[in-house]
């Protein structure tokens, strides 16, 4: 468990997004507002920054999710076929989260270990410029121990996560105060893993013909 750091609270001006975004260049841990609930992020091909994150969360096991600045950044770090292609071209920016093929090499924390990587390009203006700020691309897990409720707000970010992290953007409360929808793209089939901010039927009626489970 990571302790002893002097967690600071600001807001989210261009100045205080840049500052935020040079501590995740330096290797830091910040929390900042997106459309669904508050992330915990770094730079996810840093992994002495990603065991941080790690240790921080109290996560034992599973990905992290990769927020990105464009699709032109998603297809540079994992592989956006047709299926995927079209839920970005519906959802993004937005709720959903698409686990696809990886093409970067990250950190085995990042990816569980495994060939895939889930990507999303979220609905907020600060969080999509601390994203472009900090390189094209930040951890996007959810900013709370794990196990434990998403939180929607910076103060109480601040609470749980305070002396773990380097800073908290407040960008007041998130505007939808859930998860993400997260679907995994295999060739033409889906498989919807997590069902939180789009419904599984609004992504099925967004796909061009494929299998679903």
């Amino acid at each position: 468990m990571v302790q002893g750091l002097l967690t600071r609270l600001i807001g989210t001006s261009l100045d205080d997004i840049r500052e935020a975004a040079r501590l995740v260049h330096e290797g830091g841990l910040i929390a900042y507002p997106t459309d669904t609930v508050y992330g915990l992020g770094c730079n996810p091909f840093d992994a002495d920054a990603v065991d941080r994150l790690v240790k921080a969360k109290e996560r034992v096991k599973g990905s992290l999710p990769i927020l990105v600045s464009s699709l032109a950044q998603a297809e540079r770090i994992g592989e956006i076929n047709e299926v995927a292609a079209a839920l970005a071209s519906k959802f993004w920016p937005g709720p959903l989260t698409l686990v696809v093929r990886m093409r970067s090499n990250f950190p085995a924390k990042v990816t569980g270990g495994s060939q895939f990587v889930g990507l999303r390009i979220p609905n907020h203006e600060a969080a999509r410029t601390l994203i472009q700020e900090s390189g094209g691309a930040i951890v996007g897990t959810s900013a709370n121990i794990s196990g434990r409720q998403s939180l929607t707000t910076a103060r109480d970010v601040l609470r749980e996560l305070e002396g773990r992290i380097d800073l908290v953007l407040d960008g007041g409360p998130t505007p939808l105060a859930r998860e993400s929808t997260v679907v995994k793209v295999i060739g033409d089939e889906i498989k919807v893993l997590r069902e939180a901010g789009i419904s599984r039927d609004d992504i099925l009626k967004a796909l061009p013909v494929t299998r679903a489970s």
